[in-house]
């Protein structure tokens, strides 16, 4: 190599040796990055999500997606009041925001099994608790649809209901028979097919008669019912169950055992079946108009069964419950305070049976009836607190008194008679 190529060769290294550092720590400083310009048409609505947006809208990822499935995020929403990064107030078009300290992303939505819509402009959040306002504060549309889901049952308590009632029969006319008849029960509600609305009720009791006669004018009637004894008991297991087999198509079924005797005499006609067996069905969509039809076994020395049947029907504040053999009627009174009442009219075919000994007498009576037919008007009242109660005013006719397998036979006068009772 010749000498002038030589020396322009070092030249060329030792420049480059020079130069290549300086270069080195110059080339990371100009690696900047610039916003790259984005179509103002590919900028998403800065109007903020809708609550009530249907299924098919932007959502945020549902826990609940099937495997494998990745869930589609849309466009970023600029978040409230942010600039775009260039200085405050300035504005680029075509660039998307930035706020310094934050990231801009999908706005958080909620999954729904369904789209859920604003309460009704009709409604009225500061009417008072007592105005009735349709639909209601929180219609199905506000609850959840999760098929784990069930609307609060109607709670029933165990023990249903006490009762006490009290029974005056005046002994009056020339043809006296009285009696003073006191009932005590309790009632317990035990669930049928997980249905808390018809629970059967099983109601033990015990009942106290004590009768006055029979006499005709100041002295014994001649004959064995001349010798009744003062007193007769009833000891007894009501059962009732009224189902709904559907809508339209329901029942009332009950059923009683019992030993109706003064205790001394005790044998097979002691022991009473009695009970009831009614259809029930709806004539109008809301079921205020029923038809009831069956039969009613008192199992008793002269009528062993009646048939029963008729119309109930509910309008507005009266009731009118057409049943033979216990028809009713009833008012609905203004109320007072937190008790409701109701004025009624009711009719009734009264009396019951037994086995008794005759008082100071040898012999038996086997099994005596008593029959009656009766009409009263009462006043019954309901409180809040499950507190009711009735009272009611009434005359018995057409009453006998008869012995099974003898023709003896006291019909006594027409008389008037006293009820009332107390519920809880």
């Amino acid at each position: 190599m010749s000498r002038p190529v030589h020396h322009a060769v070092r030249r060329v290294c030792l420049l480059t040796a020079l130069v290549w550092p300086c270069l080195a720590g110059v080339a990371p400083a100009q690696q900047m990055r610039f916003p790259t310009p984005v179509p103002a048409d590919a900028l998403p609505s800065s109007a903020p999500p809708s609550t009530f947006q249907s299924p098919s809208a932007l959502q945020a990822p549902s826990a609940w997606q099937s495997p494998g499935t990745l869930p589609s995020v849309g466009a970023a929403s600029p978040l409230p009041g942010s600039g775009t990064g260039l200085g405050s107030g300035a504005s680029t078009p075509g660039l998307v925001p930035v706020t310094p300290g934050s990231v801009a992303g999908p706005s958080a939505t909620y999954p729904t099994q369904g789209a859920l819509a604003p309460p009704p402009s009709s409604w009225d959040p500061y009417a008072p608790p007592s105005a009735m306002q349709s639909p209601t504060l929180l219609p199905s549309d506000y609850q959840p649809s999760l098929p784990e889901w069930a609307m609060p049952s109607k709670m029933q308590r165990f023990l249903d209901e006490l009762r006490l009632d009290y029974h005056y029969l005046a002994a009056r006319g020339s043809k006296r028979f009285g009696t003073n008849d006191l009932d005590l029960s309790a009632s317990f509600a035990l669930p049928m097919f997980y249905n808390p609305e018809t629970p059967v009720l099983v109601t033990p009791g015990f009942a106290f008669h004590w009768w006055d006669g029979p006499t005709q004018g100041a002295a014994p009637i001649p004959g064995i019912l001349g010798h009744l004894p003062p007193r007769v008991y009833d000891a007894y297991l009501d059962t009732v169950w009224n189902p709904s087999i559907y809508r339209w198509l329901g029942g009332e079924l009950g059923f009683r055992i019992g030993v109706y005797s003064d205790f001394r005499e005790v044998n097979s006609h002691s022991l009473r079946y009695m009970g009831h067996g009614l259809f029930v069905l709806a004539l109008s969509e809301q079921g205020n108009v029923k038809l009831k039809g069956g039969i009613v076994y008192l199992d008793r020395v002269r009528i062993k069964m009646l048939p029963a049947g008729g119309v109930a029907w509910r309008t507005g504040d009266v009731q009118f419950d057409l049943i033979f053999p216990y028809p009713r009627v009833a008012w609905r009174r203004p109320s007072f305070g937190n008790i409701d009442w109701w004025v009624y009219a009711r009719g009734e075919y009264g009396g019951g049976s037994w086995t008794a000994k005759p008082d100071k007498a040898p012999g038996s009576l086997d099994q005596i009836d008593y029959n009656d037919l009766r009409a009263s008007l009462g006043l019954e009242f309901n409180r809040a607190s499950r507190l009711s109660g009735f009272s009611e005013v009434g005359v018995a006719f057409d009453r006998e008194l008869l012995v099974r397998g003898t023709r003896e036979k006291f019909s006594p006068s027409t008389t008037i008679f006293l009820r009332a009772g107390l519920v809880y």
